[in-house]
């Protein structure tokens, strides 16, 4: 038998090499015995280290894995299972083939890991490319799980939510493409006071596949209902004009529709969205008030 096989610092260095060259992230191999940590990722922003980590598990060669046309399966043992899910950091697998060239990886989550008669199975698609092409699903990874990821826009929104709270009003514009085949708009948010005055949050762009504006809304701001700004509508309708609107026979639609408030040039429809409070928010705000309690007088000895 062999004493020294090459094929795990091929597949080390070929992930190294696309950290750097497609990534310009950092890359740190595990230097010491670990219990299934290979490496460290840096995930670097406009050239400026982010102290954002993920920890890789590195499986070079078809040998590790159930090989499909489509996936690629690796099968672990319950120790691996809860040491990765339990980590301190996310933690994902990239599979390298040196034969084809492949390398693909998958997120080591609840949500990913199937229980088998014997241990855990996890499925890596071969089209999801660890490199370039994945860039924004490998960035989101270093925000922690889904749920994780839920938990902490439910509190960058939570400003939001106590002035629905308190009465005041907040509502988005979103715009419609409406002759591309994907859905883009920019997302920006207003926050009304009562003098008057506005605070105006931009969310940036977001690109979608063709949800229709209710959706879409609910989906960016899963803590709130949707309606249309009557108000603003009553206003944009002096402004604009009838001309203006996307509907025929200028004839306003039934208030519970959701229609523009006004088109560009037959090619773009504009949005203005009022948000309430559902269950999620309700919910949200209530286990909010009760973290941010002071802590009452000990009960028990340490």
């Amino acid at each position: 038998m062999a004493r020294y096989s090459e094929t795990e610092r091929i597949g080390v260095s070929a992930i190294e090499l696309i950290a750097a060259r497609e990534l310009k992230w950092i890359f740190r191999e595990q230097m010491i015995a670990d219990m299934g940590i290979d490496a460290h990722l840096e995930l670097v922003e406009d050239g400026h280290p982010s102290g954002k980590l993920i920890g890789l598990q590195i499986k070079t060669g078809p040998g590790n894995f159930t090989v499909k046309d489509d996936c690629l399966v690796y099968y672990g043992s319950i120790e691996h299972r809860e040491y990765w899910l339990n980590h301190s950091l996310p933690v994902i697998i990239i599979a390298h083939l040196p034969e084809t060239g492949e390398t693909c990886w998958a997120h080591v989550s609840e949500e990913n890991v199937e229980l088998t008669p014997k241990a855990w199975k996890i499925e890596i698609s071969r089209k999801n490319i660890f490199g370039e092409a994945k860039r924004r699903s490998l960035s989101q990874i270093f925000e922690g799980s889904e749920s994780q990821q839920k938990l902490r826009r439910l509190a960058m929104d939570e400003p939001l939510m106590r002035h629905v709270k308190k009465g005041g009003k907040v509502s988005v514009e979103l715009e419609d493409w409406i002759n591309k085949s994907l859905g883009r708009t920019p997302v920006t948010v207003y926050m009304e006071h009562d003098d008057g005055s506005e605070t105006v949050k931009e969310y940036g762009y977001v690109f979608h596949s063709r949800f229709d504006i209710e959706a879409l809304t609910l989906e960016l701001f899963p803590w709130s209902t949707a309606s249309i700004d009557e108000d603003f509508y009553e206003v944009s309708w002096d402004r604009f004009g009838e001309d203006d609107y996307s509907w025929e026979d200028d004839c306003r639609p039934p208030k519970n529709k959701f229609y523009p408030y006004t088109n560009a040039c037959n090619e773009v429809d504009y949005y203005r969205i009022k948000l309430g409070l559902n269950k999620i928010g309700e919910s949200y705000l209530v286990i909010s008030e009760y973290l941010a309690r002071p802590k009452r007088e000990k009960l028990f000895n340490d």
